[in-house]
């Protein structure tokens, strides 16, 4: 939505987004801004902070969770982040999850984790008359 036409003392302005009035016998000035078109609701601001919107104040009720992390330690895990605002974090694989995670153990032609393996395959086969096991 376009800012509106403000007229102050008989002047328009066009498109206002603000307007600065002196402050009587203090330092600086009180701002008033045009917030009709704000659309803000208490669960987009952080819990025990005050915005306006067009509806008015809002006082905010999304959760700070600050820094939040995890560790992955199966194939298939997760980390739920929770809702709301976080600082950041990390989410990472179990450290013995990685270290087995090399090139010996992982088959031949295959990658797992950016880790390409070496590990081939033994054949196993069986003499019909000798009954002798050949591990090649």
């Amino acid at each position: 939505m376009a800012k509106p036409n403000v007229e102050i003392n008989g002047i328009a302005y066009s498109t206002v987004p603000y307007v600065q009035i002196p402050l009587s016998g203090t330092p600086g000035n009180a701002s008033f801004y045009y917030i009709a078109d704000g659309d803000a609701v208490a669960a987009n601001v952080l819990s025990g902070k005050t915005a306006y919107s067009g509806s008015g104040e809002i006082v905010g009720s999304m959760a700070n969770n600050g820094s939040t992390s995890g560790s992955i330690s199966s194939k298939n895990g997760t980390v739920t982040i929770p809702a709301g605002y976080t600082t950041g974090g990390t989410v990472e694989i179990n450290s013995s999850a990685v270290s087995d995670c090399v090139a010996e153990n992982i088959l031949i032609g295959r990658s797992i984790l950016g880790v390409t393996g070496t590990l081939q395959m033994v054949s196993v086969s069986q003499d019909s008359i000798t009954k002798v096991l050949t591990i090649s």
